[in-house]
Parts: structure tokens; C-alpha cells; sequence
């Protein structure tokens, strides 16, 4: 496939693409996002970035990711390098010859003609999880999978796309070249996942979270501040870890007292058990109701992008959860 992509570039030259995009959540728009690609000789070089403002329920706070990669005519990628900002921190990776990228999965699989499909194996640029891309076209669009994420979008053979859609996670990629970040955080979730009507015992596919034990004597019990729940449970879990207190992020749905919203915590480890902390609303142990829709320690890139995931699919179901 990639082969085939370098062929396509290069049939009257060096070629090159740059393609712009508005990324929208829900209708609403969030940020941009910019695909290059150079190629000469056998190989392509470019680059993907992106900024997002997360909602107002998250802060509004600005990520920003950009990765370099190097294609070769081998099917394969010979280095991929990752820097993501957010919340005040800098991550960054770096992996070897590997599957391509996956940002290149809908420019590779738009070679497809009419009614065929094409499959890839491509890598996760900042985890390094690997996998399968696959899309069959039907006329102007494709439709498939990468690394498992539903995904649909429009493009003619060899060419960047002009939209994509990721409908688990109501997100879509627009071509626009004025596209930038919104003036203002956007409100996505409105706040509410589910009304006290009648308490839920299940929510997004999970059951309502056992009441936890007493929290031990020795767990940190403050509340740092921050601009939101996902800012103080990081200044949370910063913290402690100075301690010596192992610690990670809890995200999903929890009951402020008057309502369900959408919610991150803190769990610290008490023996074989993990404990939920809630920083934000002052309780150790963490209170119910609550689901937990994911979870990851500092450093887990896959289960942050797990946890991500299943908070944007089931947000996609609506308020009737």
C-alpha cells in the first residue's frame, strides 16, 4: 500500500500535500488539524499536528499534538516522533522502523477503487499500538475501521481526504483551510449525563460502582484547587506521588448531589486494592453514585486514549444513558 501511495506522489515529480482541517465534536467546532506530506525518490516525509480547546466542562484548556514521521517504499515507517501538550505537560515518543502511522490510514486507503476494500497495518503514533486499517469505497466514500475505531470519509484515489467521520465519537474532519481554534471553549456535555429520576444501576455498558471501603488514615486528604475536576485531580495525584502514594486518573460519570455529570477522580492504591479519591468534591473515600468509564496512571498513553474513547462513545449516546 504504501508503495503504491509513493508511486501515486511521485508519478510527475516530487509531490507534496498539505491539507488543513476543522474539527468538530458534537456539531461543535473544537480545533484544527493539518496533514503534510513531501515525497522524492522512494520515501515521504511529513507531519500531522493538532490543536483542540477542550470544553468548558474540562477546563477550555488547549492540547496540542505533533508528530514528524518518515515513509518509506517498504510498506513501513522508519521513524515516528510524538510531542502532545496538555494541561501544562509535555509527553513525548519516539518509535522505530514499525507499521506506518496511523494519521496516514485514510491517505493510504483512499487508493481503493469503486467497490473494493483495502486493509493496512498501521501503528498508533503515541501509544504504539498496532493493528488493522481497513475501508471499502462506495463511490466518493470509504467506510471502515482503524485500530478498531469505526471511521468513514470522503476522498478521491491518492488524495487527502475532504471529511472524515469518527461516528462513535460524533467527531468529524472537514477540510478548511482558515480552520483554527475556537475563540472560546466550547460546551459539549452540557454537564448532565442522566437525571435523578430514578437512579441508574448501569450506564454507558457499566454497572454503578461498589461502595468503597473506609480510605486508610494515611491517604492524603486535600483538595488542591484547579480550574476543573480533571486540573485538581492531576495536582491531586502530583502530589501524593511525592509522597510515595501510587495513584492514577478515574473518569466517568458521578453524582454531585444534585445531579450526574461528567466527572474525573483520582484512586490510590491501599494495599491489593485501588481506593477512589475525589479531590474536587472533597471525599475520601469518593462517594456514590458513580461509573467509572476508564482509567490510567501518569504515562499510560494507551489506557488515556482507552479512557478518552469511552467517554466520547458513550457521551455519543446522548443524555438518555
Amino acid at each position: 500500500m504504501t508503495t503504491l501511495l509513493v508511486a501515486l506522489l511521485l508519478a510527475s515529480g516530487p509531490t507534496s500535500i498539505d491539507a488543513r482541517y476543522r474539527i468538530e465534536l458534537g456539531g461543535e467546532v473544537v480545533g484544527f488539524a493539518r496533514l503534510v506530506l513531501a515525497c522524492q525518490a522512494s520515501a515521504c516525509q511529513g507531519s500531522w499536528e493538532s490543536g483542540l480547546r477542550a470544553p468548558i466542562e474540562a477546563g477550555g484548556g488547549i492540547q496540542a499534538r505533533h508528530i514528524d514521521f518518515e515513509v518509506d517504499g517498504d510498506k513501513m515507517a522508519r521513524e515516528v516522533r510524538v510531542q502532545a501538550e496538555a494541561d501544562g505537560r509535555v509527553r513525548r515518543a519516539r518509535s522505530g522502523r514499525g507499521p506506518v502511522p496511523a494519521s496516514l490510514a485514510e491517505l493510504l486507503l483512499s487508493t481503493a477503487q469503486d467497490g473494493q476494500e483495502r486493509c493496512l497495518r498501521v501503528r498508533d503514533e503515541e501509544s504504539g499500538a498496532e493493528g488493522q486499517a481497513c475501508a471499502r469505497r462506495r463511490g466518493a466514500w470509504l467506510s471502515g475501521a482503524v485500530l478498531g475505531e469505526p471511521i468513514r470519509f470522503r476522498a478521491a484515489p491518492g488524495e487527502a481526504p475532504a471529511e472524515v467521520v469518527l461516528p462513535a465519537q460524533k467527531t468529524r474532519f472537514v477540510a478548511d483551510a482558515a480552520a483554527d481554534l475556537p475563540a472560546r471553549p466550547p460546551r459539549l456535555f452540557g454537564g448532565v449525563a442522566a437525571t435523578t429520576e430514578r437512579w441508574p444501576s448501569h450506564m454507558c455498558g457499566v454497572e454503578v460502582d461498589r461502595e468503597s471501603p473506609p480510605a486508610p488514615s494515611w491517604v492524603p486528604r486535600f483538595s488542591p484547587g484547579g480550574a476543573s475536576c480533571r486540573d485538581s485531580t492531576a495536582r491531586y495525584l502530583r502530589v501524593v506521588a511525592r509522597r510515595g502514594v501510587e495513584g492514577r486518573h478515574a473518569v466517568g460519570v458521578a453524582f454531585d448531589g444534585e445531579r450526574f455529570v461528567w466527572h474525573e477522580w483520582a484512586e490510590v492504591r491501599a494495599g491489593g486494592a485501588w481506593v477512589p479519591v475525589d479531590p474536587s468534591f472533597g471525599q475520601w473515600p469518593a462517594a456514590g453514585p458513580r461509573f467509572t468509564l476508564g482509567h490510567y496512571e501518569d504515562g499510560d498513553l494507551a489506557g488515556r486514549a482507552l479512557a478518552g474513547r469511552r467517554i466520547l462513545a458513550c457521551w455519543a449516546r446522548g443524555t438518555n444513558l
